[in-house]
């Protein structure tokens, strides 16, 4: 079954939090799929090409890596395979930091409820992880960009590729960036991103941000995207 547009907007976590260097940008989502297999989707030149774009460069502490369809490059800081990678995002004379996490995903459950008892972790590691959880934490800086389209202006575009990679997982062997393209210019994606834009909005908010230029903030980001010329006071 493939996943809609509204579902995926349900599936992500958004968190805005400030940080020592600007603030950082979170999103976080729970695939179907072993830790494993997610780690080769978010690194592997041939999987990104399918979803992402093309790719290039070497997952090792201090690689380079290319991602020319973006105009984006830049370097592996830290890289612990199939857990976390850290890594600069450099496009045109901005440079920001972007960290992948991989956990497995565990299921709460109440253990008196079931009637079970508590499994020790030697006996816990015997059955590897079925589904895993990716966390995405893009540190910006707090600068006037972030002032005119807030935490939207980036949380938009993951947005958008995380809804590509869900549906990558989903039919792996599909070459999704011409469905994932027309579907940007269709009035089903621009709903897609006005409600991205409004969740970060939501976000925004939690976060500590006033309501009013946090609206605006999010309302410029959509009409950006789409194309839209508005008129702000």
């Amino acid at each position: 079954m493939t996943t809609a547009p509204t579902q995926q907007l349900t599936a992500v976590t958004r968190t805005v939090a400030p940080a020592k260097r600007g603030n950082d940008v979170i999103l976080s989502q729970t695939f179907d799929v072993a830790p494993e297999a997610l780690w080769e989707a978010l690194t592997t030149a041939e999987r990104l090409a399918r979803w992402f774009g093309r790719a290039s460069g070497d997952v090792v502490p201090g690689g380079r890596y290319e991602l020319p369809d973006m105009e984006t490059h830049g370097t592996l800081k830290e890289v612990d395979p199939p857990r976390r990678a850290l890594l600069t995002w450099e496009f045109g004379k901005s440079s920001s930091d972007l960290e992948l996490r991989v956990e497995p995903a565990t299921e709460e459950t109440d253990a008196e409820e079931i009637g079970a008892e508590e499994t020790d972790a030697e006996e816990t590691d015997a059955f590897p992880a079925t589904r895993s959880t990716l966390t995405l934490r893009h540190n910006v800086p707090a600068d006037a960009h972030w002032a005119t389209f807030g935490p939207a202006a980036t949380g938009c575009s993951w947005d958008a590729a995380l809804y590509g990679l869900t549906l990558h997982l989903e039919d792996a062997g599909a070459d999704l960036l011409p469905r994932l393209s027309r579907f940007a210019g269709s009035s089903e994606g621009a709903e897609f991103t006005r409600a991205t834009a409004d969740a970060w909005y939501e976000a925004h908010v939690a976060a500590g941000a006033d309501r009013k230029p946090a609206r605006k903030a999010s309302v410029r980001t959509a009409a950006f995207y789409l194309g839209e010329e508005i008129d702000l006071p």
